[in-house]
């Protein structure tokens, strides 16, 4: 039995590898459709919103999670020495993803109505469960749908950036509010970004944290008085400056990383 057993493993991978390219984005829409109706359904049957949210969520994650590793779907992390990388992917994820957040959260005002953001609906669930979810539970289960499984699906028929541009597209849709969708398109484009720059899960899973902590942290009226005051375009340029001093400073440590491989 347990000869049959090992053996069993490497044919289910070798099967699960041999899934076609098109099958397997079919496959994470259909689950990303799945995410989107279960919860309805729950919620008809009188189960909370961020309750059944969750417990869809949290299942489908682990479903992938299952399955990841025969389909080759998360990126492998890079061969590189961790004391030279853990920091800054922490620096790059968490400031980048906070100051990108900033910045769409003032550019979303300015572009949409306050009377065209129609505000989200009471929840019945425990502030708790609430707050788990925004921090935790969210970020790390749609982080593994969209950029683990969807990504990491389109990449076989698409080029990355590619991949990247339609995840986000993906993604912002599913959010329903206009102001919502912005916030979707700045996470989507960041996490997408980081997966295929740093070769890891955990870089989109920080920075999508590191943004639902801004937006928890920062009050919504102060960002709306900034948007509508003479300093929001100075605000802006600043931000995005600061964005690109980061995409520098990472490039010049992969740089100086990279020549220490190459001597040693």
């Amino acid at each position: 039995m347990t000869d049959q057993s090992n053996g069993d493993t490497p044919r289910r991978t070798v099967f699960m590898r041999g899934v076609s390219s098109s099958a397997l984005v079919l496959g994470a829409l259909l689950l990303v459709a799945v995410t989107l109706t279960l919860p309805r359904l729950l919620h008809s049957s009188g189960m909370g919103p961020v309750t059944a949210t969750s417990v869809t969520m949290i299942a489908a994650a682990l479903l992938i999670n299952r399955f990841a590793p025969s389909l080759a779907l998360y990126p492998r992390i890079l061969d590189v020495s961790g004391s030279r990388w853990d920091p800054l992917l922490v620096t790059v994820a968490v400031f980048g993803a906070a100051t990108l957040w900033l910045a769409g959260a003032i550019l979303a005002r300015i572009l949409v109505a306050d009377d065209r953001n129609v505000s989200a609906p009471t929840s019945s669930d425990p502030y708790l469960l609430t707050l788990a979810f925004i921090l935790v539970i969210a970020p790390v289960t749609e982080e593994i749908l969209y950029r683990g499984l969807l990504q990491g699906s389109l990449n076989r028929l698409v080029p990355a950036a590619a991949s990247v541009l339609l995840t986000t597209f993906i993604f912002a849709g599913v959010h329903p509010r206009p102001r919502d969708m912005v916030a979707a398109v700045a996470i989507g484009l960041l996490a997408g970004t980081l997966r295929e720059v740093f070769g890891t899960m955990t870089a989109p899973i920080l920075a999508h944290i590191a943004m639902n902590t801004a937006s928890m942290l920062v009050p919504s009226a102060a960002v709306s008085a900034l948007a509508h005051c003479p300093a929001a375009v100075p605000v802006l340029v600043l931000l995005v400056l600061f964005l690109l001093l980061l995409a520098f400073a990472f490039r010049r440590s992969c740089a100086t990383v990279g020549e220490s491989i190459d001597t040693n």
